[in-house]
């Protein structure tokens, strides 16, 4: 009987793909994707690709620089990465496996309202979401769920719309606050998440906040900001709906 010379036919990404990385895993380890499917746009569905595949690598600098990335940006003022941080805007643990690497890079590149628009490059966005999903793991985590306000947004009359709006934005648990872009987001400014950014670099606090609203200049000659008058019912109003961006 003559040996059967054929090789042995190749299966799932390998038909297309050069393997690389084997030590490491399997491909969807990093990439995802469904390696038994036979059409390509389903073995592709939510493919992880570019640098973002790099999450599942040991000592990634992606993942690396994206870490770095997360914590410069505070993006755990609004989101959970790692289950940390705050819960007014999305589970980021979810939202990266479950909408994929596209959907998130948009979101990114073109913010809902009131997400600052952080300018990144597309490596620089890659490398976001090879941290998030190493912080988010293989697991399907808790169920999803969504952010609901209590209403549109602040009323027009809110403390914060007529005392900080005109150069601030926050996402409280409210609903999307401010129109302006001049100052910085304070979506979750009283949380552990936030940069301690305030005078001394410390943590924002109702008390370092009341200091600094009376005098900015006082205790940073050369910020362009003005004093802030607030009455006393006033300032427990902005206490109040700069609290209720801790989201718990």
């Amino acid at each position: 009987m003559k040996a059967d010379t054929q090789p042995a036919r190749v299966s799932g990404c390998a038909e297309c793909h050069a393997a690389h990385y084997q030590a490491e895993g399997s491909c969807t380890s990093c990439h995802g994707g469904d390696p038994t499917a036979r059409r390509q746009r389903l073995a592709h569905h939510k493919l992880i690709f570019g640098r973002a595949a790099e999450h599942g690598l040991a000592g990634s600098r992606a993942v690396a620089e994206g870490e770095r990335l997360v914590e410069s940006l505070a993006c755990r003022r609004c989101h959970t990465i790692g289950s940390a941080g705050n819960r007014v805007a999305a589970n980021l643990d979810l939202v990266v496996r479950e909408r994929g690497q596209i959907a998130v890079a948009r979101s990114i590149r073109k913010p809902v309202e009131n997400m600052p628009r952080f300018g990144l490059d597309n490596s620089q966005i890659e490398g976001v979401i090879a941290a998030l999903l190493r912080a988010a793991g293989p697991g399907p985590g808790e169920a999803t769920y969504r952010v609901h306000f209590r209403r549109r947004r602040l009323a027009p009359g809110s403390t914060f719309e007529q005392k900080c709006g005109g150069c601030h934005r926050a996402l409280l648990a409210q609903g999307p606050a401010g129109r302006g872009s001049a100052g910085p987001n304070l979506s979750g400014l009283f949380t552990p998440f936030y940069p301690a950014t305030a005078p001394g670099a410390r943590p924002w606090t109702s008390g370092t906040l009341e200091t600094w609203l009376r005098n900015p200049r006082l205790l940073r000659p050369r910020t362009t900001m003005r004093p802030v008058r607030l009455q006393v019912n006033e300032w427990e109003a902005l206490s109040n709906e700069l609290g209720a961006s801790e989201g718990q």
